[in-house]
């Protein structure tokens, strides 16, 4: 059939083999997609492009997406994982990704990473048949794996039905990462091929009816054999019932109609079930005893083929024709039947819950136990699927309901899945008579509304399921800790810190982990919120005992503040060595590199939590790092693209309005005066400064924006601003005792205010032992302009010296600029400091340091985890370090970067320690 089916298909062909070639000759990764309608002769392309990549050296894995498999996560990848006799991964490297299956990101980065690894030995080819049947972590997978081996010789070979549409755009979205896409649409026949098929399978051309008939296939090579098997006694009248050819339909009628009952009913059994049967199992699927030689008789008449111990259907064509001459109520009837097949035949609840969705009825208990079951043993994104279909097929009075919602509204808030979440929560609590039922409600809601920052939704719940009568003691001190959470946002801090006492009180007299666990994380927050962060660090490494590592990204941020940044890399570095590394640890990352100013790798990390915000479609932690970026490129004197970065933050930015994110509020007053709005600038910020003391969130109190506040509100004139910005950097000080950041800031302020040089000049001494370089540039300019202005013009021009070339590394042009204009004003008549040249936007000059060792062990051929050991950096900023080293040499793979390393002017090759320059006083 293979070879029938590829009849006029040479050109096509021709293509896909010579995108193997390029894809192992250049390293680049690649996508293949076969695209046409049932029966055009798409997997037999799958099946040569696959022998040919086979030839050529690659190593290769086969899967295939099923109709009614697509309730099994990952399926299709995986089996190609696992394939053949040569399988991709071995049983340990398989079996690693088992403790992943609930964790779609990070099993995906493992199975990139394996994969990367594989590459680093000759090209792999992955295909998958039908992928417009892949399930949601297949198309997941399928989504970001191409991007993230871009360069990497990586092939990539769909087979669907469908040439466009979201699902099929969606997987092959990955085209604006550098992978090359190949489409391959099969269009019908020509005449001539379908006339040489003809007289191939009967001897001669038909005439007259035959040969009008004939025609009316449409070119499709499977309809064509079809009708070739059959034409003197099937007659076509190119209608289509249910997607599936009429003629087809009859066809297989009537050979259905050569098979005696029972066997009749085992080909149709088969049909529903819509996998591969195996041989022994048949007599267990049938009814009634199998008659010797049922095989032989199923084989014989074409429907089905046996292989490996198994018979299937020899086109899916054959099986939805079958599964199409059904009655509604027998197809019904036969899904029913495979799902106690499955059951007890040791196939599981997975296997079977597709059977029971598409004949379960409302009030069918027996099949609500099989969804719950297979959500138990599904990740969250499949289990909250299953579990809502559970809820449907519940009676409205039915006690159960409660219980399968709650545990649905689990699964989708796991899933972060949040108006999925609510709108199901909100469906249940309607009909939910259960005051504790509810209340378990009402707090997994609080868990998806709170990171939204939906606080005056959480407060309405919180205090409605309270005010029920009969909350359990329990559940009532669970929603009074989340109760006190929100106060963290909208109450004073005094407030919140004695309801979070009070919930934490409560907690644990009785003995209730969850709750002491929710009041402990309130704790932290009040004494963030406060800017007392030796007291956030301790809540915070309280809450690593009682939840794990969920709060790392919490407590390494404490210690940053605290300036304790060796403590903190200690605990990057342990969590780096993880296969699962959260974006609260990479956020934390995030700002580990930029105030040690390490900037190319901060901005590295910004870019790479956004990419996975765009994979998760969760933004929470993308939107700060839209703000580091922001503030990156606005030190580097790029105005306009430091706003295009603030614009995304605004835009997935959920929260309340009144409690909107105060981090963007100050970006947005920060750019205002760099764009010389000195007035709006103080309007907007003023607000958010003037309530500062209430402590209803950290942003304000961070020692970086100390500063930037100050100079603000001199230049406006603003008495006030600026007599507020002193108070509080010196508050931020009282309350963080031997911490050299917030110690240094604070005597800098005043000297700045009042200016005394000998305020300055303590500040530039406390700030020397600071770990945070830019906090003591800012502190050298200070300093530096007050000795000008006192006409101390040798200390001054040596302190000055000191900050430009920490702001030439940085490449801040708007600082230099500004201490060349100052130097001037003042009379400087020293000759300017010459400024490194800017950096091209191309070539090798274009490449950071950071970028360049990422090259350079990438030319060596290292992995991207390899290079990341090596480095102290996690594998997902690796790759965006390689992506922007391709993109500015202008290569689009591992071997082509390996390649270009050997033209590398010597000049550039960098030294091992990485540069510590500032930028302008953000930071934390």
């Amino acid at each position: 059939m293979a070879g029938t089916e590829l009849r006029g298909r040479g050109a096509e062909l021709s293509r896909a083999i010579a995108a193997l070639r390029a894809a192992a000759h250049t390293g680049q990764g690649t996508i293949i997609l076969v695209t046409g309608e049932a029966g055009i002769g798409k997997t037999a392309m799958l099946q040569a492009i696959a022998e040919q990549a086979t030839r050529q050296g690659f190593a290769a894995g086969f899967g295939k997406a099923e109709e009614m498999d697509q309730i099994a996560p990952g399926a299709p990848l995986l089996v190609a994982l696992r394939s053949g006799s040569r399988p991709l991964l071995d049983s340990d490297g398989f079996t690693r990704l088992a403790d992943l299956y609930d964790q779609h990101l990070w099993l995906v980065d493992r199975i990139a990473t394996l994969l990367e690894e594989l590459a680093t030995r000759g090209p792999v080819l992955i295909a998958i048949d039908d992928a417009q049947w892949a399930d949601r972590l297949s198309r997941f997978a399928l989504r970001i794996l191409p991007g993230r081996l871009a360069g990497s010789p990586v092939v990539w070979l769909l087979t669907s039905r469908e040439a466009h549409g979201p699902a099929i755009d969606e997987l092959t979205s990955s085209a604006v990462d550098g992978v090359h896409v190949h489409r391959l649409e099969l269009g019908p026949l020509a005449s001539s091929d379908i006339e040489q098929m003809a007289v191939a399978h009967l001897g001669e051309l038909p005439t007259g009816r035959a040969y009008e008939l004939l025609r009316g296939v449409g070119g499709n090579p499977f309809l064509t054999v079809q009708l070739l098997d059959g034409l003197a006694r099937e007659k076509t009248d190119g209608r289509m019932e249910g997607g599936v050819p009429a003629g087809l339909i009859t066809s297989t009628r009537r050979r259905m109609a050569a098979l005696s009952a029972d066997v009749s009913e085992l080909v149709q059994l088969a049909a529903v079930l819509g996998r591969p049967l195996p041989v022994e199992d048949a007599p267990r699927l049938a009814t009634e005893p199998l008659r010797t030689g049922w095989l032989e008789l199923v084989v014989a008449t074409g429907l089905m083929v046996e292989a490996e111990a198994r018979v299937a259907f020899r086109h899916d064509l054959v099986r939805e024709s079958v599964y199409a001459d059904l009655l509604p109520s027998h197809r019904r009837s036969l899904h029913r039947r495979c799902w106690h097949y499955l059951l007890t035949s040791g196939h599981g609840p997975i296997a079977a819950a597709p059977h029971v969705q598409a004949c379960a009825v409302q009030g069918d208990r027996e099949a609500v136990e099989v969804l719950r079951q297979a959500a138990a043993q599904s990740p969250p994104e499949t289990a909250g699927d299953l579990l809502r279909k559970a809820l449907c097929l519940l009676d409205p009075a039915d006690r159960e309901r409660c219980g399968v919602g709650l545990q649905a509204v689990e699964a989708l808030v796991r899933a972060q899945r949040p108006a999925e979440a609510i709108s199901t929560a909100d469906r249940v609590l309607a009909e939910t008579p259960s005051v504790d039922g509810k209340a378990r409600i009402q707090l997994e809601i609080a868990r998806a509304l709170w990171p939204m920052g939906r606080l005056a939704d959480m407060v309405r719940r919180i205090r409605e399921t309270l005010a029920l009568p009969g909350v359990s003691e329990n559940l009532r001190a669970r929603l009074t800790a989340v109760e006190a959470l929100t106060m963290t946002r909208t109450e004073p801090a005094a407030l919140a810190l004695a309801a979070a006492r009070a919930a934490l009180t409560e907690a644990v007299r009785l003995d209730d982990r969850l709750a002491e666990e929710l009041a402990t994380e309130v704790l932290g927050e009040v004494a963030r919120n406060e800017g007392r962060h030796a007291d956030a660090l301790t809540q915070f490494r309280r809450l690593r005992e009682l939840a794990g590592t969920r709060y790392l990204g919490e407590e390494i941020t404490a210690l940053q503040l605290l300036d304790r940044y060796d403590e903190a890399e200690e605990l990057l570095a342990a969590a780096r060595h993880s296969d699962t590394l959260p974006p609260s640890v990479l956020f934390a990352q995030m700002w580990q590199d930029f105030n040690l100013s390490r900037f190319d790798d901060a901005e590295a990390d910004a870019l790479t939590l956004v990419r996975l915000g765009d994979d998760l479609g969760n933004h929470a932690y993308a939107i700060e790092a839209w703000m580091i970026l922001s503030s990156i490129a606005l030190g580097r004197g790029d105005l306009d693209k430091a706003y295009e970065y603030l614009a995304p933050a605004e835009r997935h930015s959920q929260a309340d309005d009144d409690v909107r994110m105060p981090g963007l509020v100050l970006m947005r007053g920060w750019l205002a005066s760099a764009r010389g709005e000195v007035a709006e600038s103080v309007r907007i910020l003023k607000p958010h400064l003037m309530a500062a003391r209430e402590s209803r969130s950290y942003w304000p109190w961070w020692p970086g924006w100390m500063r930037v506040f100050t100079q603000i509100g001199l230049a406006a004139g603003d008495a006030e601003f600026v007599a507020e910005a002193v108070a509080l950097a010196a508050i931020g000080a009282e309350r963080n005792p031997g911490v050299r950041s917030f110690a240094g800031l604070a005597v800098q302020v005043r000297g700045v205010v009042e200016g005394d040089l000998s305020l300055l000049a303590q500040a530039v001494e406390i700030l020397r032992a600071s770990p945070r370089p830019m906090l003591l540039a800012s502190a050298l300019v200070d300093h530096g302009f007050a000795l000008l202005d006192a006409g101390e013009h040798r200390e001054a021009v040596d302190q000055l010296g000191d900050a430009w070339h920490f702001f030439d590394k940085a490449g801040n042009k708007p600082a230099l600029g500004a201490l060349q204009r100052g130097l001037q004003a003042a009379g400087s008549r020293r000759k300017p400091w010459a400024a490194a040249p800017a950096r091209p936007v191309s070539g090798w000059g274009a490449l950071t340091d950071s970028e360049l060792r990422v090259a350079r062990l990438i030319g060596a051929g290292r992995t991207n985890r390899q290079a990341g050991a090596e480095l102290d950096l996690s594998p997902n900023t690796v790759a965006t370090h390689l992506r922007a080293v391709f993109a500015k040499l202008g290569v689009r793979s591992r071997v082509q970067l390996a390649n270009a390393m050997h033209t590398m002017p010597k000049s550039f090759d960098v030294a091992d320690d990485t540069a510590v320059v500032p930028l302008p006083e953000l930071g934390r």
